[in-house]
């Protein structure tokens, strides 16, 4: 059973480190979608001999390792893992990263006001996703992800970033509207400079 924190994560003062959650809960849905015993493949396949505490930033790397790993392991399996592991994560920033008073005050904006702040408060809390990677908001519907560090040294025919994606698809539809639908475009895996993120309104 992972732990989790409510206490708000502080940058640390050196770079390539993310938040501990971002592990934490890929692991979570490791278990969850294909079982523990696979959980133990991943880690084993990682090199990671201990999941890290709530409270304890956690080296890219090793984040990447896991990533690489369940696409590697599972590549079927692997869009359902991330969607799982993208919906805890961003849970975990909202609840340690946002206030209250935030939450309300954004759901009470006008849609496109709410999220623009909402992408400008993502890209002032960057590291805890995107560890050195640079998080760039072109509009407020549109993101890059520079040096996706999840990604470095991977290859692939497609895009790979689904739990980025459902990372920011849940903090978007949980604080600003919920249809609001995120999906990858550009991937830097697939040979794109940067990997780019955009948001649609879903259907009624």
């Amino acid at each position: 059973m992972i732990q989790h924190s409510t206490t708000a994560l502080r940058r640390p003062n050196r770079g390539g480190f993310m938040a501990p959650y971002i592990l934490l809960e890929t692991a979570a849905a490791i278990e969850d979608v294909i079982g523990a015993d696979n959980l133990e493949l991943a880690l084993k396949e990682a090199q990671l001999f201990r999941l890290p505490s709530a409270s304890e930033p956690v080296r890219e790397d090793k984040v990447a390792r896991l990533h690489q790993a369940v696409r590697k392991l599972w590549a079927r399996q692997a869009t359902d893992i991330f969607k799982v592991a993208g919906q805890g994560a961003a849970k975990r920033v909202i609840e340690t990263q946002i206030s209250e008073r935030a939450q309300v005050m954004l759901a009470k904006m006008p849609r496109a006001t709410g999220a623009w702040l909402l992408a400008k408060t993502a890209r002032q809390n960057a590291w805890i996703f995107s560890g050195s990677g640079d998080f760039v908001v072109e509009s407020e519907s549109r993101f890059q992800l520079r040096a996706n560090p999840v990604v470095q040294g991977e290859v692939s025919d497609g895009h790979v970033c689904h739990f980025h994606a459902s990372l920011l698809q849940e903090l978007f539809s949980t604080l600003i509207h919920p249809r609001l639908k995120c999906r990858e475009v550009r991937c830097h895996a697939a040979g794109a400079d940067a990997c780019t993120f955009e948001f649609t309104m879903a259907a009624a």
